[in-house]
């Protein structure tokens, strides 16, 4: 992956983080297509497929390792393990 495209990713991540905190949902398809426009606008790119690819690929990944270290800080005193 080129720096263009983390820079894409970081863009996407940050957009989302903030839309979901706001609405407390998880994005639509439209929205996460929309988010991904954006990101690419804010960097400078024209998007490709294979680039696209990449990103969202990178952007699921980033999502899960998320999700996992959530679920492991959510597991204090009382909850299930």
């Amino acid at each position: 992956m080129i720096q263009a495209e983390k820079s894409v990713v970081e863009h996407m991540l940050a957009s989302l983080t903030i839309s979901a905190l706001q609405s407390r949902a998880a994005p639509t398809h439209e929205q996460v297509m929309h988010h991904l426009e954006l990101a690419y606008e804010r960097a400078g790119l024209i998007p490709t497929q294979a680039s696209a690819i990449r990103v969202l690929e990178r952007i699921s990944r980033e999502i899960n390792k998320a999700e996992t270290v959530l679920e492991f800080i959510g597991r204090g005193e009382g909850h299930p393990h």
